[in-house]
C-alpha cells in the first residue's frame, strides 16, 4: 500500500468516527427531543416545534452528506487499492525484469572477475618472465661491457705494441746506422793497428786499457764493478779501488759481461774497507 491508499484509510477512518459520533447525538438528541415534544405537544406553540424538526433536518442533511462524503472516500480508496494493486504488479514485474537483469549481471561479473583472475596470472607469468629477462639481459651487458673491456684492453696493447714496434723499428733503424758507423770505425782501427803491428781480433792481454769504473755491489772479498767487455776489460785485468784519493787495494777480474765485470779483492794490497759507490780505475794516475 502506498501513502495515498494510507491517507485515504486514515481519513475514512477519521470520518467513519466522525459519523458515529454524529449519529449517536442525533440519536440522543431524537429520543430526548421526541419525548419532551411528546410530553408538551399541547403546551408548545407551533414555530417551536416547527423549529425543531427543522434542527433534526439539517442534522440528517448533514449525515447524508457526511454519507455521500464516506461513499466518495471509499470509492476513492478503492480506486486508490486498485491503483496501487497495479502499480504493485508493475513493481512486481519491474523487480523480475531487475532480478533477471541483476542475475545476468551477476553472470557477467563471475565472466569479467574469471577474465580479470585469468588476465592477473597471465601478468604475473608475464612479469616473471620480464624478470628473467631482465636478468639475463643485464648479464649478458655484464658480458658484453667485460667483453668490450677486454677489447679495449686488447686494443689499447696493440696500440702500444705497435707503438713499441714503431719505437724498435726506429731504434733497429738507428742501431744500423749505429752499426755502420761501428764498423767503418773498427775498418779504421783495424787498418791503424794493422799500420802498428798490431791485430783487433788478438789483443795482447798486457796491454790493459785506461778505463775507470764504479763499484756496483760488495759481497764478501768479491765486488762487481760497472766495466765490461764493450769497454775492453778482460779476466785477468787488475782493478784500483779508491775513495776521494786514498787508495783501497787492488781486484783480479774473474768474470765479464758486456755491461760489468766481477773482481775478487787481493789481500795483500788490501787498505781500507771497499764500499758501494768507490771508484776503480785499471791505471792509477801519478
Amino acid at each position: 500500500m502506498n501513502i495515498i491508499g494510507k491517507i485515504f484509510v486514515f481519513a475514512v477512518f477519521v470520518m467513519s468516527l466522525v459519523f458515529m459520533s454524529f449519529a449517536v447525538a442525533i440519536y440522543s438528541s431524537h429520543v430526548n427531543w421526541e419525548q419532551e415534544v411528546n410530553r408538551t405537544a399541547e403546551n408548545v406553540r407551533g414555530g417551536q416545534k416547527v423549529g425543531l424538526k427543522y434542527q433534526l433536518k439539517a442534522v440528517q442533511d448533514d449525515k447524508k452528506k457526511l454519507e455521500d462524503q464516506i461513499q466518495k472516500l471509499m470509492q476513492k480508496v478503492a480506486e486508490s487499492e486498485a491503483s496501487r494493486d497495479q502499480v504493485i504488479a508493475k513493481l512486481q514485474t519491474a523487480l523480475g525484469e531487475k532480478d533477471g537483469e541483476l542475475r545476468r549481471l551477476q553472470g557477467e561479473k563471475d565472466t569479467h572477475v574469471k577474465s580479470r583472475d585469468e588476465a592477473i596470472a597471465n601478468l604475473k607469468v608475464a612479469q616473471d618472465n620480464l624478470e628473467k629477462t631482465v636478468a639475463e639481459v643485464m648479464g649478458l651487458r655484464k658480458e658484453v661491457r667485460d667483453q668490450q673491456q677486454k677489447v679495449d684492453d686488447a686494443v689499447t696493447m696493440v696500440a702500444q705494441k705497435a707503438q713499441q714496434l714503431h719505437e724498435a723499428q726506429s731504434f733497429l733503424e738507428i742501431a744500423n746506422e749505429r752499426k755502420e758507423q761501428l764498423e767503418k770505425q773498427v775498418a779504421n782501427a783495424r787498418l791503424l793497428l794493422q799500420q802498428q803491428g798490431l791485430s783487433l781480433d788478438s789483443p795482447p792481454k798486457d796491454r790493459v786499457p785506461t778505463l775507470d769504473g764504479d763499484v756496483l755491489a760488495v759481497a764478501d772479498n768479491a765486488i762487481e764493478v760497472s766495466l765490461g767487455g764493450d769497454e775492453g776489460l778482460q779476466a785477468g785485468h787488475t782493478l784500483e779501488v779508491y775513495r776521494d784519493g786514498q787508495y783501497l787495494g787492488r781486484a783480479v777480474v774473474k768474470t765479464v759481461k758486456p755491461d760489468r765485470a766481477v773482481a775478487v779483492i787481493l789481500r795483500e794490497y788490501a787498505r781500507g774497507i771497499v764500499q758501494r759507490g768507490d771508484k776503480v780505475t785499471t791505471r792509477l794516475k801519478s
